[in-house]
């Protein structure tokens, strides 16, 4: 494998506690490979204790020429938000369980390419969202059905494809709207709504297309609304999500904007980059001015 770039010194952000993957034997692998491709390296591994701090420290000491998040959208929202503003490109290694951003990105999930894309990819500026002022979004935030169904899954006893779904039955036979307010683009709006997504990506790791002309670097981001639907719908709405059509749906508006203020008659969950953040009964979103350079494959398109 050849890595072509002078400049080869990484630092390796490791969640090891992200998907299901043996982290020692990745770390041997990941070793073996840079090894071979003459970088100077280190890894760091998130312990969940000020890990954000502890990665800004280790910037400042190694003076990494890239930062590469290694773990699931958690683990890349974390690494995003401490070198925003910094300059320095972001690479990720995908190990998380859905790997949403990553998917989104077209990065390969074969760790000797994920390497070698780190010097021949090439680096786009992504925006970044901010919600509640306090989160950081890179990819999808939402509020309703599909934050009740992370939430359904995150609580139960099992992982997979087989708990993910009886968490989806679980979760679509309580669906309910919620009367709404919805503020963006000087206009008002006044509905019930069975969830609103605010979209810096265009799909979820499932492949599932949410926001099917949204664009990472367009310094816009998507507000998709979901009206009450009757659930011998789903499965024509399931084959707009896959095919692209979305927009098309009926029951579903997508507004592009810059920021949005949400008011909800009762609390509902809110999840930011594939982590509940807990129930509320306000949402406000804003884009950043601050963009994230972040190395992808040279045939992505970001738009």
């Amino acid at each position: 494998m050849a890595i072509h770039n002078v400049e080869r010194k990484v630092l390796f952000v490791l969640n090891p506690i992200s998907g299901g993957i043996n982290k020692e034997q990745f770390k041997t692998q990941l070793h073996t490979i840079c090894v071979e491709s003459d970088l100077v390296f280190t890894i760091f591994e998130t312990t969940g204790t000020d890990d954000r701090q502890k990665i800004l420290t280790k910037i400042e000491q190694f003076q990494p020429t890239i930062v590469v998040a290694c773990g699931g959208d958690g683990t890349i929202n974390l690494v995003g938000q401490a070198m925003l503003g910094n300059g320095i490109p972001m690479g990720i290694i995908p190990l998380g369980s859905a790997n949403g951003l990553a998917t989104e990105l077209l990065i390969s999930n074969k760790l000797e390419e994920n390497v070698n894309l780190l010097f021949t990819g090439k680096t786009i500026q992504m925006n970044v969202l901010q919600v509640n002022r306090e989160h950081f979004c890179l990819h999808l935030a939402d509020v309703g059905f599909n934050a009740k169904l992370v939430q359904e899954y995150d609580e139960a006893p099992g992982r997979g494809k087989l708990t993910y779904l009886w968490s989806f039955l679980k979760t679509i036979w309580k669906k309910e709207g919620v009367r709404s307010q919805i503020r963006l683009n000087n206009r008002q709006l006044r509905q019930r709504t069975e969830m609103i997504t605010f979209a810096n990506a265009r799909k979820y790791g499932t492949g599932a297309l949410i926001n099917p002309n949204g664009k990472l670097d367009d310094d816009r981001f998507e507000v998709c609304i979901f009206q009450p639907y009757p659930r011998w719908q789903l499965p024509h709405l399931t084959w707009l999500f896959f095919a692209g059509r979305l927009h098309h749906s009926r029951y579903v508006d997508i507004v592009s904007t810059k920021t949005v203020t949400v008011s909800l008659a009762r609390p509902q969950p809110l999840q930011v980059d594939g982590e509940v953040v807990g129930e509320v009964t306000e949402v406000s979103v804003e884009m950043l001015a601050e963009k994230l350079p972040v190395v992808v494959p040279r045939g992505y398109d970001a738009g």
